[in-house]
């Protein structure tokens, strides 16, 4: 497992990239943990990067509900349900 300077490490250099790709903008996180919900809404600049963002941070969720043991089921936008295995 790595430390958390290795943490700290990884992070800042994944802030420095997002500096100078020009990826400015708001993420709203609505939580209730009582009802298990977690939802996320980008408005991010420019806007060609708004969907490289989602899908790399549903990719990210995805992968670390998988490495809890949880079986993840991805809804997308046409409401098409996906069974990622």
């Amino acid at each position: 497992m790595m430390n958390n300077q290795e943490v700290q490490r990884q992070f800042q250099a994944a802030k420095q990239m997002a500096g100078q790709s020009g990826i400015i903008g708001v993420v709203y996180l609505d939580v209730d943990p009582a009802r298990g919900s977690l939802r996320v809404k980008f408005k991010v600049t420019p806007a060609e990067e708004q969907n490289k963002l989602v899908i790399s941070l549903a990719y990210v969720v995805d992968q670390m509900s998988q490495a809890f043991g949880l079986q993840v089921i991805t809804r997308e936008e046409k409401n098409e349900e996906v069974n990622n295995v």
